[in-house]
């Protein structure tokens, strides 16, 4: 079968030798010229091992078709270079979903996918900012697949003055500084009545939103937690408990953000998981729809070792000058520290397959998982994750 897959003039496709898609008895191989192929793994793998080709999820690929990992242009590393910080399945499909293409019902369709991923990428890298031409530069010298197609993209010169190329990965050196500031006074004691938390429910519920009285019986009991103290040092409790699927998240969060709106407060929701967490902060969407309001009202507070250190991540710079494979992964590193919201990279926006791809020790490795945090005696204490986020 022949499928239109070859490279335009115009594009900066770089010269793979095809797309792969490994299955689990045997793979599909669309050359650039668009001629499909169905190989046994064993074939496909030894084809592989020759000039790179296509893939999404380079390790899991190798997995599937049981040979050691293999040098390849995957889209996943492109798109995590491109767009950092963002989320996206580790599949054809999902690369489609996230960048507005044909989501793909077959084998073959999937192989065409990678080649439509890898133009809509480099297009949009070509307006990444002249952020990114040093880190792709450095990348490229550490022998990163994508480097000279990126280079292309970004119209950036592969020639560079004389210097430390892991210069450009030093990240912390143009991260914003957290500031101290006033205490905040303390907060008002003016209660919320039950009316008007289901009122806040219904808003944030929307004109379309199916009739739930137990949601808003639920929303009617807690309010009774945020009125005035009437002992001093003891707190107004309430215990709440609704089925699945009541709606229990907006039930607080509607008078827990009416509280904090009048008494110029900020409200604490402890969970017990992170999957917990990760939800809550996803239903804040509906009261913070606008994501830098939501920068501004809404942190995810987490133990220390779930951030970037970047006392680590610096002592894994000066690693990379004896291993110039690692400034890969350094430079995947530097595009996301510089796009996340918080450097939260157990369960906030670390894509989760990046580690897979770069290894443990290159990503999550460099969180402060062994205690030995120095606090103000470290370097970038001023531009720490974790300072920051306490504040």
């Amino acid at each position: 079968a022949m499928i239109s897959a070859a490279r335009a003039e115009t594009d900066f496709l770089p010269p793979a030798a095809g797309a792969l898609i490994a299955g689990v008895r045997d793979a599909l191989w669309l050359s650039a010229g668009g001629e499909v192929e169905t190989l046994a793994s064993e074939e496909a793998a030894r084809r592989a091992g020759g000039v790179p080709p296509l893939v999404c999820h380079a390790a899991a690929a190798a997995v599937r078709l049981g040979c050691q990992p293999f040098r390849a242009f995957d889209l996943l590393e492109l798109f995590a270079f491109v767009r950092p910080a963002w989320f996206c399945l580790p599949t054809p499909r999902g690369l489609a979903e996230v960048l507005g293409l044909p989501l793909p019902g077959s084998r073959e369709k999937e192989a065409e996918t990678l080649f439509a991923a890898a133009r809509v990428l480099l297009s949009e890298l070509g307006s990444a900012g002249e952020e990114a031409s040093p880190v792709a530069l450095a990348m490229a010298r550490g022998g990163w697949p994508w480097g000279e197609a990126a280079l292309a993209a970004l119209k950036a010169e592969t020639a560079s003055p004389s210097g430390n190329p892991v210069s450009a990965l030093k990240v912390w050196n143009w991260l914003p500084e957290w500031e101290d500031r006033t205490p905040e006074p303390p907060s008002g004691e003016h209660s919320v009545d039950a009316d008007e938390a289901v009122a806040r429910l219904k808003q944030l519920l929307g004109d379309k939103a199916e009739e739930r009285p137990q949601q808003a019986d639920y929303t009617s009991r807690i309010v009774a937690a945020f009125r005035p103290r009437d002992r001093d040092g003891e707190p107004r409790m309430v215990l709440a408990e609704a089925g699945t699927g009541v709606g229990k998240t907006l039930g607080y969060i509607a008078p827990a953000s009416l509280w904090a709106e009048k008494n110029l407060g900020p409200v604490w929701l402890s969970t017990f998981t992170k999957n917990l967490q990760r939800q809550i902060d996803q239903e804040l969407d509906v009261l913070y729809p606008d994501p830098v309001q939501k920068a501004r009202k809404v942190v995810v507070r987490k133990g220390r070792e779930n951030y970037l250190c970047l006392l680590d991540l610096e002592g894994a710079g000066g690693r990379s000058v004896l291993v110039p494979g690692e400034r890969i992964a350094l430079g995947m590193m530097a595009r996301w520290a510089e796009a996340t919201r918080d450097g939260d990279m157990v369960g906030g926006d670390f894509p989760a397959w990046l580690a897979d791809l770069l290894g443990y020790a290159r990503t999550l490795a460099l969180t402060d998982r062994r205690g030995e945090c120095i606090y103000s005696a470290c370097p970038h204490y001023r531009k720490c994750f974790v300072e920051k986020n306490q504040r």
